[in-house]
């Protein structure tokens, strides 16, 4: 650049004195010499990356960036920077490197000093002075507007920093880098920084590597020292400064001095250590102090929706003070949603409580070192500092107290007790309790002076608690947790509790009654009661509005399901596996939101309420392969759905008149045209029918080939519709292994004009169920009286298929299909020759008196004579040359 700029005075004439310009040369190589680069570290390991990352985000020549490097104190910001700095600044007019900002920013003219020590190296000048901030805000934009800089502000923690020492993007020139390192994400994000770098911690090699060049003065560690290195290496978990500060300390000492002095970190945090992190901790606002030591000392490694409960029962704001302390750099919340803190930064969070009273535990807020917090339960020091203690162990505690440790601890909030044997029950409970969490609770229950009016979480698993009253003093209650307490028998009134949002009961095995109040709970998000062996009846009603999730699951003596009041558009799930409900209400249609309805091992349950049918979005789930069904009924033509019921209108025979079941009848869809109704069959004629359907089950060929699950029967009549029996047998493969739903749909055309159209639903399970109702006609004069009307029967057997591809393998090789169909016209009068069957038929029985194979159905007229059964059979001849057989 010189030489060009000397030939170009010398061919331009000579335009300025020449010894103006050799003292300009001679300024500019005294300015290019006095650019001595950094010193950025002993032992700089593991830079490269990190370095080519940065630079990989310097903008364009004609751009002005600005890059962020943030991550936790130690973490090896600063070093990145001069790394940068030494590898650029040569490629710039001005450069400065201003260090140390947070520190130099606390005086009372510090932000002035920094302003005038940008200017004084930028620009090579000395002694510039700018008054004020104000001032020096122009003075900055004048002086480096035109000039390409490289400027590295370091350790900024105050948005105010940024704002009077690189405000905006147009205070330099093109092709500028400013380059600031901070603690704070955040911060970066406020001043509209956008290229970024995270700093990440060593990996375990180049840790290792690290810490050997500084506890051994070389890259390889001593043999001897090989367990040390390791467990300092595990202990500083990538932090460079960690390394090398242990690493120093333990240079030149015995291996039993080594082992000793990292036993102490372990207990006690490096002072050097402790302090950089402290410094984070000392500019957090009180909420995010709080919510930091309570992370160290009890919430790492948690989901963050617990972190968030626990942290609002100790009254903090955790929603917007855990943000604070990611963009810090001091928690992490991973992929998973695990709110994740540095060991070393926890142990400075820890450290902090213990310097709080390093002889007497009892004067600390926190306590969950179990030593500590048996010491101050059993000699009774504690006093009302304690706010937060969480006792628990993987071996089983023993205290052997008085019961009267709590009466003290005034300001106590949060108490959590698991795996701990108590010699007696507490006589007190601290008043400031917001979250109980004592698991086998050694008292029936709770101290009579105990007045829990801001306990917002109640948890008090396998318990020997037998009383629970409710009172007016729990109206902030939100959580309730009784879960195994098996002496717990009753559950009485909650409407004093109108803000629990979650109730658990599982395995109250000795749990009889609940009061019906809890079906109006409108703030239960989730019910869960399983393995309530005992209990029978949950509510007879609820409108739940508010609840998701609702688990019956094993209780082996629950006989029904309530009655749902109101449309519950929240509810996703439902659990009644291995209930012994046998119905489930129609209006579970008003349960829109559901999702999931599993229906295991109900083994008394032969039928789903035809409401579940109109559910969009539910998938049921039978049988022990966990096969989910979805059942919805796309609605057709715009019709209205409706809700009328049949109940009992079908009959299930098994083959054995003992066995029978009712189930109901719907209509899916209202129609003004349906003159046909349905009605019981007579179960005095089951003994007859029974007869029949078992020739008729010996009879019909096993051909599954020939076999559908569609089918139509027709008939003529004039004057009424007679009253007829209409019955279906249906089989399947594999009805040994499998569990599901059949729906059978038949309707009734008259004349080509449907009259009748419903459907019902059965669970099958072992036996091939034959289904059987009768259908008459409404009122007088509806069809014909001399002409013929033509009647078609019309069967539709629909096996809804499991979402799953193995499970809709098995649904298609199953073969439920419709084995044969018989419709029976009563003999009201005299009535044969008012009806007609057109289809031809095989004669009914064989000469050796055994029932022939059959085509798919039969006709057959039923009338009583001598209490036998009379089928008159329609083999397609004349009506005077049908023959009558009689079935004893």
């Amino acid at each position: 650049m010189l030489w060009f700029e000397f030939t170009y005075y010398s061919l331009m004439g000579r335009s300025q004195p020449e010894y103006k310009f050799i003292l300009k040369i001679v300024k500019e190589i005294s300015e290019k010499i006095d650019c001595v680069p950094l010193h950025v570290a002993d032992k700089p390991i593991g830079l490269e990356y990190a370095v080519l990352a940065v630079k990989s985000l310097f903008g364009l020549e004609s751009d002005v960036s600005m890059i962020g490097i943030y991550g936790i104190g130690g973490i090896g910001k600063t070093t990145i920077a001069r790394a940068v700095y030494n590898m650029s600044f040569s490629k710039f007019e001005g450069i400065c490197f201003l260090p140390d900002i947070r520190e130099k920013a606390i005086n009372k003219h510090g932000l002035v000093e920094l302003q005038e020590m940008l200017l004084s190296e930028t620009l090579k000048e000395k002694d510039i002075k700018v008054g004020h901030v104000n001032k020096g805000i122009q003075i900055i934009k004048q002086r480096l507007q035109q000039k390409k800089v490289l400027l590295i502000l370091d350790d900024v923690d105050k948005l105010e920093q940024l704002k009077v020492l690189a405000g905006q993007y147009d205070w330099f020139g093109s092709g500028s880098i400013i380059i600031i390192t901070t603690r704070d994400k955040h911060l970066l994000a406020t001043h509209e920084v956008v290229k970024l770098y995270e700093v990440k911690p060593l990996n375990d090699e180049k840790s290792l590597e690290l810490f050997d060049w500084h506890a051994f003065k070389n890259n390889k560690t001593d043999p001897s020292y090989v367990t040390i290195s390791n467990r300092a290496v595990s202990y500083a978990c990538g932090l460079p400064l960690a390394l090398e500060v242990i690493g120093s300390d333990l240079f030149g000492k015995s291996l039993n001095e080594c082992n000793s002095a990292l036993d102490k970190y372990e207990r006690i945090p490096h002072e050097k250590i402790h302090e950089i992190f402290k410094v984070s901790y000392d500019g957090l606002e009180e909420n995010e102090k709080g919510i930091f030591l309570d992370i160290a000392c009890f919430l790492n490694t948690f989901k963050v929706s617990y972190v968030t409960q626990m942290l609002h029962a100790h009254g903090f704001h955790p929603e917007d003070g855990l943000r604070v302390l990611v963009d810090k750099s001091l928690v992490k919340i991973d992929a998973s949603g695990f709110v994740r803190m540095h060991d070393l930064i926890r142990d400075t969070g820890i450290e902090i409580v213990r310097q709080e009273s390093t002889v007497e535990p009892g004067r600390r807020s926190r306590l969950w070192f179990k030593e500590d917090i048996v010491h101050v339960l059993e000699e009774n020091t504690g006093t009302d500092k304690i706010e937060f203690i969480k006792l628990e162990g993987y071996n089983n505690i023993q205290v052997q107290w008085n019961g009267k440790a709590f009466q003290k601890m005034k300001n106590l909030r949060i108490l959590i007790i698991e795996n701990t044997t108590f010699s007696t029950g507490p006589e007190h409970l601290p008043n400031s309790l917001r979250f109980l969490d004592w698991s086998c609770y050694p008292s029936p229950s709770l101290p009579s002076d105990f007045n829990p009016k801001r306990v917002e979480i109640l948890k008090m698993p396998e318990s020997c608690l037998k009383i629970f009253q409710p009172h007016k003093m729990l109206e902030s209650l939100s959580i309730i947790n009784f879960k195994g307490c098996k002496v717990l028998t009753h559950l009485p009134s909650l409407r004093e509790v109108p803000l629990v949002t979650f109730l658990c009961l599982d395995y109250c095995s000795n749990l009889v009654k609940i009061d019906c109040s809890i079906g109006f709970l409108d703030k239960l998000l989730t019910l869960s009661a399983k393995g309530c062996s005992k209990l029978k009846i949950l509510a007879h009603c609820i409108m739940l509005t508010s609840l998701e999730i609702l688990d019956l699951g094993d209780c082996l003596c629950l006989e029904g399901f309530p009655e749902v009041l109101v449309k519950m558009e929240k509810i996703r799930e439902i659990c009644l596996d291995n209930t012994a409900i046998g119905t489930l209400p129609f209006s579970i249609g008003n349960l829109v939101g559901l999702e999931l309805l599993s229906l295991e091992q109900c083994k008394r349950l032969i039928q789903l309420p035809g409401s579940i049918f109109t559910l969009p979005k539910v998938e049921v789930i039978f049988g022990f392969r966990h096969w989910r069904y979805l059942f919805f009924e796309e609605n057709q033509d715009g019709k209205e759905l409706s809700l009328e019921v049949f109940p009992k209108a079908i009959l299930v025979c098994h083959l054995d008149p003992r066995h029978y079941h009712h189930l109901d009848l719907y209509y899916l869809y209202m129609s003004p045209n349906n003159v046909i109704q349905v009605c019981s069959p007579n179960l005095y004629m089951l003994c007859d029918f029974d007869l029949l359907f078992q020739k008729l089950a010996l009879g019909v060929e096993k051909d599954w080939f020939r076999r559908c699950r569609k089918w139509s029967m027709n008939f003529s009549f004039r004057k009424k519709f007679p009253k007829i029996a209409v019955c279906c047998s249906i089989i399947s493969r594999l009805k040994s292994v499998m569990e599901m739903v059949l729906i059978l749909k038949f309707s009734v055309l008259i004349n080509g004009t449907m009259q009748f159209s419903s459907s019902c639903n059965y669970i099958f399970r072992t036996w091939d169920p034959i289904l059987w109702c009768d259908l008459e006609c409404k009122a007088e004069g509806i069809f014909s009286e001399h002409e013929w009307n033509e009647a078609e029967i019309l069967f539709e057997l629909k096996c809804p298929a499991p979402s799953s591809v193995e499970a809709m393998w098995a649904h298609n090789i199953s073969m439920e299909i419709i084995d044969w169909t018989l419709i029976g016209v009563y003999n009201q009068g005299n009535i044969k020759d008012d009806i007609k069957f057109k289809m031809p038929m095989s004669t009914f029985l064989l000469p050796n008196g055994e029932p022939p194979s059959l085509p798919g159905c039969l006709y057959y007229v039923v009338s009583h004579v001598t209490d036998k059964l009379v089928l008159v059979v329609d083999d397609g001849r004349e009506k005077g040359e049908q023959e009558e057989k009689i079935i004893g």
